[in-house]
């Protein structure tokens, strides 16, 4: 597998802002479901930012839209092989569950996207909610993830980083 330069800066870009922002401290374990519950609830009151439920670990209602989305786009690239070798894809339990950790990114942040991003990501959370499922028809997936592809580059544009 061939690696151009433009490429690795993107998924080293990816990776880091998937880290900065997965860098938010665990929860103490002592805390009490009250409070858990509390804090949950409060996610989306606070700053308008969620939608109230979390679906992504570490989350925190003032976490920038788009750099919770980019990030989770390049976590999922990281499991994906590089455009034109679609046919040869895996579709393995990783790579079905970080389109289910992307679909939860979207149903949080999806909605506090730029408006130029709405059309882009309903394509993406419709596309990624049929790839993350094991009963998807393997005749289905390189078309499906070719469309994946398009989706994701205009979120990522609408987002400023393309």
């Amino acid at each position: 597998m061939t690696r151009t330069p433009l490429r690795t800066a993107l998924v080293v870009s990816a990776l880091a802002v998937g880290l900065s922002a997965c860098q938010s401290p665990s929860p103490e374990p002592k805390a009490s479901s009250a409070a858990v519950s509390a804090a949950v609830s409060s996610l989306g009151t606070a700053s308008g930012k969620t939608s109230g439920a979390v679906y992504v670990t570490g989350a925190k209602a003032g976490d920038d839209p788009c750099a919770r989305v980019v990030s989770a786009i390049g976590y999922l690239g990281l499991s994906l092989l590089p455009a034109g070798q679609e046919e040869a894809q895996h579709w393995d339990g990783d790579v079905r569950g970080r389109f289910g950790y992307l679909r939860g990114t979207l149903a949080m942040y999806g909605p506090h996207l730029p408006a130029s991003a709405s059309a882009a990501v309903a394509t993406v959370d419709g596309l990624a909610e049929t790839l993350s499922r094991a009963d998807t028809a393997g005749s289905r997936r390189t078309d499906l993830l070719r469309r994946y592809r398009k989706a994701s580059a205009a979120v990522l544009t609408a987002c400023g980083r393309s």
